[in-house]
């Protein structure tokens, strides 16, 4: 009844709201286990679930009148974990290279040993002129999800000390393995960032297209990378999918946030590629607080509405 009561005093504060569980957890007042799908009021000051049942329970002047608006309180959103599907799949990658590893070499001295004891003069020979198998270097396709990592983490801190945006971190794209690194609700609209870690090539800009007209490419390492901007395109279209109406008069804008690279001497803002703007940790702030339409409510509003379509990755 204490918990009812405490309920009834904060609903008139909008901090309780009905919502469906993405994860099982068990009503605060009765006890009763709720499963992921059940409906259920979330306090979001408590950070406790209460069953429908025992929500009805509590007087109707105290309840919060139908479905409660968000409590516009950025602290409670469940924003992700930068670089966590990445760590997860650099881990699974490295163990499956390890094991093949150790594999191979079990396999190589097994064979040592049957042919030694099968032919104990030309078998030792053949052993002999036989190089053994050790173990290789981690392969790049390997690697690269290791060093991945620790750049996602890198822009995520970055993004998270940037005050008066909300940082979204490592969403899942329904029905596929596929993620979006970083979405940023600004004050201007919603950001796309996907993190690429280029340690010490230099970043350029450089435009081919001479007197017949633009032809904007991504050179790193004095690699054309331009292909990275088309690549943008899906996170785009799933952002504005996940926001539905509240992203209809929103523009939502790619990012290339580079880790690690060299830079031009005149290179310290943000320049863009084809409509995609690329930037580095240090440009963030430029490239973000641009002032715009959103006030802290409705950023909220947007942030909660990507977080409800596109799970953590």
């Amino acid at each position: 009844m204490l918990d009812l009561q405490r309920m009834a005093g904060v609903a008139d504060k909008a901090v309780v709201r009905t919502l469906t569980l993405r994860r099982a957890d068990s009503c605060v007042c009765c006890g009763s286990n709720l499963a992921v799908g059940d409906r259920a009021a979330w306090d979001s000051v408590a950070k406790t679930v209460t069953c429908l049942p025992c929500l009805n329970s509590v007087p109707v002047a105290a309840q919060p009148t139908g479905e409660v608006e968000p409590s516009l309180d950025p602290r409670a959103l469940e924003r992700g974990t930068a670089g966590k599907s990445v760590a997860r799949e650099a881990a699974r990658r490295s163990e499956r290279h390890r094991q093949r590893q150790e594999h191979r070499i079990a396999a190589d001295r097994e064979w040592r040993a049957r042919v030694k004891a099968q032919r104990p003069i030309t078998g030792r020979l053949q052993a002999a002129l036989t190089p053994k198998v050790r173990a290789q270097p981690v392969p790049q396709h390997v690697q690269s999800w290791v060093t991945g990592t620790p750049g996602e983490q890198k822009v995520g801190e970055a993004l998270d000390a940037i005050a008066g945006i909300i940082a979204l971190h490592d969403r899942r794209k329904p029905r596929t393995r596929s993620n979006i690194d970083h979405i940023a609700v600004t004050p201007a609209g919603v950001w796309v960032i996907d993190t690429k870690v280029r340690t010490g090539k230099k970043l350029e800009f450089r435009d081919r297209g001479g007197l017949l007209g633009r032809d904007e490419r991504l050179i790193v390492g004095g690699r054309d990378e331009t292909r990275m901007v088309g690549d943008m395109a899906w996170q785009v279209e799933t952002v504005q999918r996940a926001g539905a109406e509240l992203l209809s008069d929103i523009v939502v804008r790619p990012a290339l946030c580079f880790v690690d690279v060299t830079l031009g001497l005149l290179d310290r803002r943000p320049w863009t590629v084809k409509g995609v703007a690329v930037c580095w940790r240090a440009s963030l702030p430029d490239l973000l607080l641009r002032p715009g339409p959103l006030d802290d409510r409705r950023m909220t509003e947007i942030a909660d509405r990507i977080i409800s379509r596109l799970p953590p990755a």
